[in-house]
């Protein structure tokens, strides 16, 4: 099939094209504005870029166009897809329905921390020999591509709440249907969709109605929007992260800037870990990774008395029946 992604060198979009590629597809996209990194990865994967968006930047044997959430009615190359009467879809209407079928769907969602997130659990996940397949809105520096297939039954999506497309107001998470949902976090953001924190919470609460009740919800229990998402209606198994030792997983820092911290489960020490990144936000993010990973089965545990890296507490274990 050949595709066309209108808006390929956003960081979402790109890591469509890159799927797409990899899935055999014929990829061609136009943007705005294409710059690196996302255009360096799409050159290498050789997928063609046109500046623009122009009518005749789409070729005329296109099979498909997926169009991204920057492009609105009015704009040339979106009159003419519908005046052609092309076949379209959604960068997250495609990823739901060519990618996500058959496989263990972790998204990460919140107002901030995902990409960082998203990156930490796919890199644990591919520690404990889970091979998963991700889409991160950014090219993550220890796979240096944004997105790939993978050969495992998890895929890992940066799960973003900003609408879907100009056809599809919907927030783009609620396309997923994760297994696993990590909500990071919940502020006011996005303004020119979104008229107050209550409009986000609604969205919120949509993807939290898609998890099934064999799945987990990862959830920052100091957030009190996240809360209120979760009094609305909740049917899948909840585990909070922070830290409060009262949390299903909690740390407590050894330095002040987050470097290193013990790890607790239910109240128990499972290790010490000893890491480049800093702050307390950080320390968080990693905490919700490895409430993931142990949710799909991977153990969580130092087998050696001493301060270790986050990847060292990690055991690969086989696939847990949720």
């Amino acid at each position: 099939m050949k595709i066309h992604i209108l808006g390929i060198a956003g960081t979402f979009m790109g890591g469509v094209a890159a799927l797409a590629r990899e899935l055999g597809h014929q990829v061609e996209g136009s943007d705005q504005a294409v710059y690196p990194p996302m255009s360096t990865q799409l050159e290498q994967l050789g997928i063609a870029l046109k500046q623009g968006y122009a009518p005749d930047n789409i070729s005329a044997d296109c099979d498909q166009v997926i169009v991204g959430n920057a492009l609105s009615r009015g704009n040339p190359a979106v009159e003419q897809v519908l005046d052609d009467g092309c076949s379209y879809t959604s960068g997250a209407q495609w990823l739901s329905e060519q990618v996500l079928p058959g496989r263990d769907t972790l998204a990460v969602a919140g107002t901030h921390g995902k990409t960082t997130t998203t990156t930490i659990l796919s890199y644990l996940l591919q520690a404990a020999g889970r091979e998963p397949g991700f889409l991160v809105g950014g090219v993550a520096e220890d796979f240096g591509v944004s997105a790939r297939i993978g050969a495992g039954r998890e895929f890992v999506v940066e799960a973003d709440e900003y609408d879907t497309a100009f056809f599809d107001k919907r927030s783009k998470f609620v396309h997923y249907r994760p297994l696993v949902a990590i909500l990071n976090n919940l502020e006011y953001d996005h303004a020119d969709i979104f008229p107050d924190v209550a409009a986000i919470q609604r969205q919120f609460h949509h993807l939290v109605r898609t998890v099934p009740g064999r799945g987990k919800l990862i959830v920052n229990g100091h957030d009190g929007r996240l809360r209120e998402v979760l009094a609305m209606g909740c049917w899948t198994p909840v585990e909070r992260f922070g830290f409060d030792p009262a949390f299903e997983w909690s740390a407590r820092k050894l330095r002040d800037d987050g470097s290193a911290f013990v790890v607790s489960r239910d109240g128990k020490e499972i290790g010490a870990v000893e890491w480049p990144l800093l702050g307390d936000h950080n320390v968080s993010n990693g905490l919700a990774a490895l409430a993931a990973c142990s949710a799909v089965g991977v153990e969580i545990a130092n087998p050696h008395p001493r301060v270790v890296t986050l990847r060292e507490l990690l055991q690969s274990a086989p696939q847990r029946t949720m």
